[in-house]
């Protein structure tokens, strides 16, 4: 799990990399989505490690993280509705 939120690390970098000399606004944008699903990835992950340990701490944590995840995702779309519209 941890080598595939590296690779989605590695992939982001070289996307903001490239956004940087593209346009900021947009390379925001992208940033915020990808914390946003990497917050969910982690939740994800730590139910499952909780599901397999039967850790409920952990369960409850990644329920927290992958909400933080959908929360920030919403705020970003809503964001995108307002400059756009």
């Amino acid at each position: 799990m941890k080598n595939l939120l590296l690779g989605f690390s590695v992939a982001a970098n070289i996307a903001l990399a490239y956004m940087i000399f593209q346009d900021k606004d947009q390379m925001e944008d992208i940033k915020s989505r990808f914390d946003a699903l990497t917050d969910q990835a982690e939740g994800k992950a730590k139910q499952v490690k909780g599901a397999i340990t039967g850790d409920a701490g952990d369960k409850v944590s990644g329920n927290v993280d992958e909400g933080k995840g959908k929360v920030k995702e919403g705020v970003s779309d809503l964001k995108d509705k307002l400059t756009n519209d």
